[in-house]
């Protein structure tokens, strides 16, 4: 019982440390050619949006939306592979039922 608790605490021990490290990651993507690009960190927040001027008129709105979710899902994509892989890294050492 001692050992998984040990192991518990080691697990969030070691969640914490890949929560502060995601704090620091940075994900961009973009789409339509790189005119609608979105940056994100590793905690999912978004950390700036760039437009070209091209999009920002009334007869392109709906594509701009379109665009604008379709890179903001792009970009969120990329940071939950780039968590996995550091929770896989972290937490393949040990041994936890349903991790």
């Amino acid at each position: 019982m001692l050992d998984k608790l040990k192991n518990m605490f080691e697990a969030q021990k070691k969640m914490n440390d890949i929560k502060k490290g995601l704090e620091k990651v940075t994900v961009e993507h973009e789409v339509m050619g790189g005119k609608i690009k979105v940056s994100m960190s590793g905690t999912q927040q978004i950390l700036s949006v760039d437009i070209d001027d091209e999009y920002l008129s009334a007869e392109k709105k709906g594509v701009l939306q379109r665009s604008l979710v379709e890179c903001l899902n792009g970009a969120s994509e990329k940071v939950q592979k780039v968590a996995a892989q550091q929770l896989k890294a972290s937490m393949g050492d040990l041994n936890i039922p349903g991790l």
